[in-house]
């Protein structure tokens, strides 16, 4: 059992081009007509190695499909994951707006804002932004960035801002405007 999932393992980690390469090779060896085998050679290797060659193809066309059949998986899982990440931009409040203003009209890569900030902490759970470094202070901040696929797909919505409110604030900003106000 443990050598069936080694070679398992080892298919896995094939390149998809080269397993097609070797299931075609295959193929042509056990499918091609007597006349043309004989053009190429192959028909007495395929005579003589036909009991490993068909176990051998059925393997290898077994690994492709499901290879194939991951892929198809994985990418529909993307889409639908890129999908309901979309609507997520449609449904923002408009604090949240106002927090992804800097990053789309100012083109900031980053935006400053305290680790305990309620809004910057909702729009990362929703996976919009991230912490983009572990290291940050009480007076300026922690630095936040936009996903990618949110910054591509704000910059071709602007309008998604429209109606913001409010702006994203350092710890320090904040302060400021407390013993100021």
């Amino acid at each position: 059992m443990d050598k069936l999932t080694a070679l398992a393992e080892y298919f896995r980690k094939v390149p998809a081009a080269f397993l097609i390469a070797v299931l075609t090779v295959l193929g042509l060896v056990l499918f091609l007509p007597d006349h043309y085998a004989k053009i190429l050679a192959i028909d007495a290797f395929r005579s003589q190695y036909r009991v490993f060659i068909g176990p051998t193809f059925l393997l290898v066309f077994a690994f492709s499909i499901a290879r194939l059949f991951t892929y198809l998986a994985r990418t529909y899982t993307a889409r639908k994951l890129l999908k309901e990440r979309k609507e997520l931009l449609h449904k923002l409040t408009p604090e949240e707006k106002g927090y992804l203003v800097p990053y789309i009209l100012n083109q900031q890569n980053s935006v400053y804002v305290g680790m305990d900030d309620g809004i910057m902490a909702g729009l990362r759970k929703k996976g919009i932004t991230y912490l983009a470094a572990n290291m940050g202070d009480l007076r300026n901040g922690f630095a936040f960035n936009l996903q990618p696929w949110a910054r591509e797909y704000l910059q071709g919505n602007p309008q998604l801002l429209d109606s913001y409110a409010g702006h994203p604030m350092t710890p320090g900003q904040k302060l400021h405007s407390r013993w100021y106000s």
